[in-house]
């Protein structure tokens, strides 16, 4: 259920507005949401950052419809890159590659994607690409290969539930691309996806494994302890052999 509304919340202003709006939904939003105003989002990165922790700070929204929207979108992430160099944070940036104009045209979009990673870089920072259903996946992981070819201050997201994410994995990394894992949050069909909890756990870890010689950090917040767990330990396995 808590998915479903995150998701809702991303896809549709008009049920977000009620949300924020509304104060018990609003108070429930707020243990998700850093805020409806860049300024609240820096408050709430700060005050992260106060108790040891980086943050990634993100522009909701999806699927957006008009090239002005993208353009706005894009305005949008070029502003949070600037106010994080200007207060000083420890965060970088994720975005939705839809919200940048994805469905209109794959060109226009790489466009805005550059320019983004562009700033990103310009401030020594980094974009992270988010990943969305099963329909994106292909498209996303190209953009973001393109993109990367020509800037290297650019990752993205990759799900365990999906099967082919395996193979997705290995051939970002040949690109040298930092991935961050997660399960995934989509409603996906059997035929691309793991229904099983313990099947997703499972390739998590192995995802994990795979990605181990790489930059990577543990969302601890999104996956329950066994498969952390799992994880951890082959991280520390790693660790003494390298030490040995």
């Amino acid at each position: 259920m808590l998915r479903a509304i995150l998701l809702k919340l991303s896809e549709s202003p008009g049920f977000a507005h009620w949300v924020t709006s509304n104060p018990t939904t609003r108070r429930m939003a707020r243990r998700f949401v850093a805020g409806e105003t860049l300024d609240e989002a820096i408050i709430a990165a700060r005050a992260c950052n106060s108790q040891g922790m980086y943050t990634s700070l993100d522009y909701l929204g999806e699927n957006v419809a008009t090239v002005d929207d993208a353009q706005r979108a894009r305005d949008a992430y070029l502003q949070i890159f600037d106010r994080i160099a200007q207060e000083r944070l420890h965060a970088n940036v994720s975005c939705k590659l839809t919200q940048l104009g994805l469905d209109l045209s794959a060109d226009f979009c790489e466009g805005l994607l550059l320019s983004i990673v562009e700033r990103a870089a310009g401030y020594e920072n980094f974009l992270r690409v988010d990943m969305e259903g099963s329909a994106y996946t292909e498209r996303t992981i190209e953009l973001v290969k393109r993109v990367r070819t020509r800037n290297p201050a650019v990752g993205t997201v990759i799900q365990s539930y999906l099967y082919r994410s395996e193979k997705d994995v290995q051939q970002l990394l040949t690109y040298g691309c930092r991935i961050r894992l997660c399960k995934g949050a989509y409603k996906e069909s059997d035929e691309v996806a793991f229904a099983r909890k313990k099947d997703v756990d499972g390739n998590y870890v192995r995802l994990m494994q795979k990605n181990a010689s790489f930059q990577w950090v543990l969302p601890r917040h999104r996956h329950p302890r066994s498969a952390n767990d799992r994880a951890n330990d082959s991280l520390r396995s790693r660790e003494a052999n390298l030490q040995g």
